[in-house]
């Protein structure tokens, strides 16, 4: 088996789904008293607020850089999770080859590499096996705002429809930190969203556009509000990042 080594904690009840989701679908392809092999470590996620609050991403990409590495070094772990959509921001920047220097005079540099299971691409291979050509993204205001989802969704020949007004964009983010981060889960919230969603829809069919086939639920808490709820017929799927992204962490355990 696997070892996996999670950075979880942002937020802590997304954290829970992922690894009470990763060890079920662990145990019941492998049977018996099996459970997953993760290490996983659980920050502060109010700390990690005030540097995005403030705009500090250089230091949030150090911080990330330096727990997914020692999970690799110390812990071992075979492949790295950050269970989280936004913190991805900093995602080239934590995977890949690190230098790591030892301790002797003259130093020796080593690379090490962090093999980094990234959501987006995780996302994005279902899009394509399931036929969704065309998809909005939802989550924090981060990710909606900046291109660094949409852009690796773009990168797997996804076509991102992008037309969300400010105050669509502020209410999804108001929902997340405000509702869901403290376990909040309200059904007007999870209408006010679809009524977001059927809305941009509408503008991109009015613009000449065919609106989307899947809505991606690009924020670690918004399966909280939908479940296994399909989406709307006839207009789109709703697609929960976080359950495709622990479907691979549970097959890479396995693998």
């Amino acid at each position: 088996m696997k070892r996996i080594g999670i950075i979880g904690g942002m937020s802590f009840e997304s954290t829970v789904h992922y690894y009470e989701q990763i060890n079920r679908q662990v145990n019941e392809q492998a049977g018996g008293l099996t459970s997953a092999d993760i290490v996983l470590r659980s920050v502060n996620f109010g700390e990690y607020c005030e540097l995005m609050e403030s705009g500090a991403w250089n230091e949030i990409a150090r911080k990330l850089s330096t727990e997914a590495l020692d999970l690799v070094l110390l812990n071992k772990c075979d492949y790295v999770a950050i269970a989280t959509n936004t913190m991805h921001k900093v995602a080239d920047k934590v995977e890949g080859p690190h230098a790591v220097s030892d301790n002797i005079w003259p130093p020796t540099v080593n690379y090490v590499d962090v093999p980094l299971i990234h959501i987006g691409d995780c996302v994005a291979e279902e899009c394509v096996a399931k036929g969704f050509n065309r998809v909005a993204i939802i989550g924090t205001k981060t990710t909606m705002v900046e291109n660094f989802m949409k852009e690796r969704l773009r990168r797997n020949n996804l076509d991102v429809v992008d037309t969300f007004e400010d105050g669509e964009i502020n209410e999804i983010n108001r929902i997340i930190f405000e509702e869901l981060c403290h376990g909040k889960t309200e059904w007007k919230s999870h209408e006010k969203i679809l009524n977001i969603l059927m809305e941009v829809e509408i503008r991109d069919k009015k613009s000449g556009g065919r609106g989307f086939d899947a809505a991606i639920l690009g924020c670690t808490e918004l399966g909280m509000l939908y479940g296994d709820f399909p989406g709307i017929k006839n207009h789109f799927a709703i697609l929960d990042s976080t359950k495709v992204h622990i479907d691979r962490i549970a097959d890479l355990c396995l693998s």
